[in-house]
């Protein structure tokens, strides 16, 4: 696969997700919501406290998918050892800390409030190991791709 063809797959995948995240924010949880809110009239009062935590999680993800099309942009051009990708890829790292640590703390307020359900314990527990294991991942690309730049750099020099 040339690099045009992986910045185009790239692409895709970021647009489909960006999609799928709209989508999911905008129509599935506020609907979700008020359907929970209309069977449970006691947790009728978490309605928009959970929403708002959700827009924010979701505004960090499309950031994240914002990023990483850059960065396929930047791939497609030739230029993918680049200290801006670095940086794009040490700010990926900290948006998917960022949701991991909100969605942890949502977890402990819900369980303070002894409304944490065992299947959001069990989804919790998901997200927050896959959004470690992302912030990982990109905290090392970012560090790899950060010295793959300085040795382009310092190879454009000698010759």
């Amino acid at each position: 696969m040339n690099q045009k063809s992986l910045s185009i797959w790239l692409r895709v995948i970021c647009a489909v997700g960006m999609l799928c995240t709209l989508f999911l924010s905008l129509v599935v949880m506020p609907t979700l919501g008020r359907a929970v809110a209309y069977d449970y009239e006691e947790l009728a009062w978490l309605y928009w406290p959970c929403l708002i935590f959700f827009w924010l999680t979701a505004a960090a993800v499309l950031a994240f998918l914002a990023l990483v099309w850059l960065i396929a942009r930047d791939i497609g051009r030739d230029r993918s050892f680049t200290l801006v990708n670095a940086r794009r890829l040490g700010a990926c790292s900290v948006l998917a800390l960022a949701d991991t640590l909100l969605y942890a703390s949502a977890g402990c307020v819900l369980m303070a409030f002894n409304l944490l359900h065992f299947m959001l314990l069990v989804l919790g527990v998901i997200l927050c190991a896959v959004g470690a294991a992302v912030s990982v991942a990109c905290a090392a690309l970012s560090h790899l791709t950060r010295k793959a730049a300085d040795m382009q750099s310092e190879n454009d020099l000698t010759v």
